[in-house]
């Protein structure tokens, strides 16, 4: 159970090693897509998965939850390597589909695998804290080391990038194959059915701290996902170089892991309640701040929603752990990415919108005559 847990830390790190993620915006305008088409793909992916969440962490708890990690990583291998035959918006939507499959299988079994092997290895039920942590700083440390790989395998061309993409989205595949599913830790009640009728309704109606713990984990993963695809626009409309993307990424992705690897340590510190007062005010300031001073200095406040995010991202998955039996784990972790992707869904494609016509606005320079007439007439972007 130990090497399990070693294995599913490079999980972790593999599953998010995706090098074409940090330079996704600027490949697909390079094909023709535009914000609004981006996000209305981005709302198909989400739809996807939230037909498939549910499913998938019923899958994972009944057939098994490595057989089924398996299968997702597996289809997400095959979706990449087709990626680079895709160059319309209609490969692209069939790329999304099948990559919202897949990630859909993978959502809740890998944490609820995690920590299943964690008890079976004999750890305290009390204290994961910082086993979460080290999950969450190895997805966030594959992320940023995949952004600086892209950002400097871009430089050859996008072709370089999509095939090398490829072939690295076959690592975790390899990885779960070595995984050992841990000992039932639980006796499957014969009435499942209606005790996991019970569950949902003590996690989103009856049990009011459950149910907090469930929607904070669901507005921090739908304003961490919007500001995913957010950010690559940003830093466009930032004048930053493409090559940077990928340092940016790896710096913000950075922050992101070590600030939920620090959750344990905080929350020993400090206790819980001054570190959920952050989770909640640094996103808030980040947003403010980037609405304000576009730039290296909105990037750099930025920064601030990274560790917000990423504190909260442990914190409320510890406590939802802690609150919910083995039986159901993978399932109620999956109905939380379930309500990150329904949200996603109507907030992706109005933000899209949003930013198609803020760009569309006309532009001029910032002239004598035009600033004179800022107050009264003039509307383009640099003014």
């Amino acid at each position: 159970m130990k090497k399990n847990i070693a294995l599913l830390y490079g999980f972790s790190f593999f599953d998010q090693f995706m090098i074409v993620i940090a330079l996704w915006v600027p490949y697909l305008t390079t094909q023709g897509i535009s914000m609004r088409q981006f996000m209305e793909l981005q709302a198909v992916f989400a739809l996807v998965i939230l037909a498939g969440e549910v499913p998938s962490g019923l899958l994972s708890d009944l057939w098994g939850r490595k057989k089924t990690l398996l299968l997702g990583s597996t289809l997400k291998a095959v979706s990449f390597s087709l990626l680079p035959l895709w160059s319309s918006y209609e490969g692209f939507l069939f790329y999304h589909l099948t990559m919202g499959i897949a990630l859909s299988m993978i959502s809740g079994g890998d944490v609820a695998l995690l920590y299943d092997s964690y008890l079976a290895a004999g750890g305290e039920k009390s204290r994961p804290t910082a086993m979460l942590g080290n999950a969450k700083l190895a997805a966030q440390t594959g992320t940023a080391v995949s952004a600086l790989l892209g950002g400097a395998v871009v430089t050859l061309s996008y072709g370089h990038l999509l095939w090398a993409n490829a072939i690295l989205s076959w690592i975790p595949v390899l990885l779960v194959l070595c995984i050992i599913e841990p000992p039932a830790s639980f006796e499957r009640p014969k009435k499942w059915a209606q005790d996991l009728k019970e569950v949902l309704s003590a996690t989103l109606v009856r049990d009011t701290a459950t149910r907090l713990v469930f929607l904070n984990l669901v507005a921090g993963g739908t304003g961490g996902l919007v500001m995913v695809w957010v950010n690559q626009k940003y830093w466009q409309e930032s004048g930053v170089a493409l090559a940077w993307f990928g340092v940016l990424s790896a710096g913000y992705g950075l922050l992101f892991g070590f600030a939920g690897r620090s959750a344990s340590l905080g929350a020993k510190r400090y206790g819980r309640r001054p570190l959920l007062a952050a989770v909640g005010v640094l996103p808030i300031v980040a947003f403010f701040g980037m609405a304000s001073f576009l730039g290296w200095g909105g990037i750099l406040l930025g920064t601030l929603g990274q560790v917000g995010r990423g504190l909260g991202s442990v914190l409320f998955l510890e406590a939802l752990n802690e609150r919910i039996s083995s039986a159901f784990r993978a399932t109620v972790i999956s109905m939380a990415q379930l309500g990150i992707r329904a949200s996603f869904c109507l907030l992706g494609p109005l933000v899209g919108y949003g930013i198609d016509g803020w760009d569309s606005r006309p532009s001029c320079r910032r002239s004598e005559s035009c600033s004179r007439s800022r107050s009264s007439s003039c509307s383009c972007r640099s003014c």
